[in-house]
């Protein structure tokens, strides 16, 4: 069988969606991605072949930096506001995805029309597989990445779509499509049918350092932001944070990815280690606690390691993923300015939270996985 991977430029998108092309693979199948910009690179990197359906294309237009960076932070906050009221995409955001979409979409159809995919698998925004699916009468399945449910949102993306399916002579349509979630049903928000499938954290690969290779002398936290939040909000955010770590007996590693400014964070505490891009898969099997942003990949990611969590919400859908962990009961939801040296000592030796989060680490362990997945994908294609 030949199954096709649709998915948007962003590692957010990709990283996913790893676990299931993996699994297709061991199985036998062949497998592609369709996919542009940075998530090239990263696919490739990953061993997968890889067609790049917009080589030209430039996707930062679809997404310009406006004001300075309080006005795109207090921009980010209202955004993830209305998500967390709403419980579903804005159509802001399905309407720039159509952009996307239609930047990606004559590649994508002129490619599968001779590699022929019997199967489409794609990220949740990625409407050029529902187009080509269409176009091709194969089934199409949705690869979740975060803790939404929105049975909708197919019917709510096609009609951003519709011009490029128009343009490209395809009946605006939608095919057959079964959504996959990432993560239990008691933890996933909203409506919709689909399968649970286990998540497989994937963050990249790397030459392990010594620091991270040898056994720690003392407790340890990171500190991570995810890829969006540094670029748009900065990390000045994050100076209460560090102040708080002055004094605690742990190892704080602030990982923040390559060159960030910290000019804004001043003089740090002589615990706080500065690191460059270091994939949290490598850091999270050595961490007594994670501070992040409240990202559902991280979310889950932390959780499948049993590692008790502080969500500081900036935007998106972080607000959703920080009641998730405080319900679960593996973590606690502040802001950077409520986090005091208390805070992060109860991070660190707070029972309950361990034991919780542990708890949880092994319930997600013991759910179907990718492979599991496949031979019921599979007969989608009969």
């Amino acid at each position: 069988m030949r199954v096709l991977f649709a998915v948007s430029p962003g590692l957010d998108h990709l990283y996913p969606a790893l676990g299931l092309a993996s699994a297709f693979r061991t199985a036998g199948h062949d497998v592609v991605v369709a996919t542009a910009g940075v998530t090239v690179d990263a696919a490739v990197r990953a061993g997968l072949t890889v067609r790049d359906v917009a080589p030209d294309a430039d996707f930062s237009a679809v997404f310009p930096k406006k004001g300075n960076r309080e006005e795109r932070t207090r921009m980010m906050r209202q955004r993830g506001r209305e998500i967390t009221a709403s419980g579903v995409t804005p159509e802001i955001i399905l309407e720039k995805f159509g952009t996307i979409n239609d930047m990606m979409a004559e590649g994508t159809l002129r490619f599968t029309e001779t590699w022929r995919p019997d199967l489409v698998v794609y990220s949740r925004l990625q409407g050029t597989a529902l187009l080509v699916a269409r176009a091709l009468g194969v089934p199409a399945v949705e690869n979740g990445y975060s803790f939404l449910r929105e049975g909708d949102l197919p019917a709510r993306l096609l009609p951003h779509l519709a011009p490029t399916f128009e343009r490209l002579g395809v009946p605006v349509e939608l095919p057959s499509v079964t959504p996959l979630y990432f993560a239990p049903q008691h933890m996933m928000r909203g409506e919709g049918e689909g399968w649970p499938m286990r998540f497989v954290p994937y963050h990249g690969g790397c030459v392990l350092p010594d620091w991270l290779a040898e056994p720690k002398r003392r407790k340890r936290i990171v500190v991570t932001l995810g890829t969006i939040v540094p670029g748009v909000a900065g990390v000045g955010s994050l100076g209460s944070v560090l102040a708080a770590a002055d004094g605690v007996d742990a190892e704080i590693v602030l990982a923040l990815g390559d060159d960030p400014d910290l000019e804004p964070l001043g003089t740090l505490p002589g615990n706080v280690r500065v690191v460059g891009w270091t994939p949290l898969s490598a850091l999270l099997p050595t961490l007594d606690g994670i501070i992040h942003h409240g990202g559902a990949g991280t979310t889950l990611a932390a959780a499948h390691a049993g590692v008790p969590q502080l969500a500081m919400p900036y935007g998106a859908d972080n607000w959703i993923n920080a009641e998730i962990v405080t319900d679960a009961g593996i973590g606690l939801d502040l802001q950077p300015e409520e986090v005091d040296s208390g805070v992060l000592n109860r991070l660190l030796d707070d029972e309950a939270l361990r034991k919780t989060a542990g708890a949880l680490a092994a319930e997600l362990a013991a759910q179907p996985g990718p492979d599991a997945i496949v031979p019921r994908l599979a007969d989608l294609v009969g």
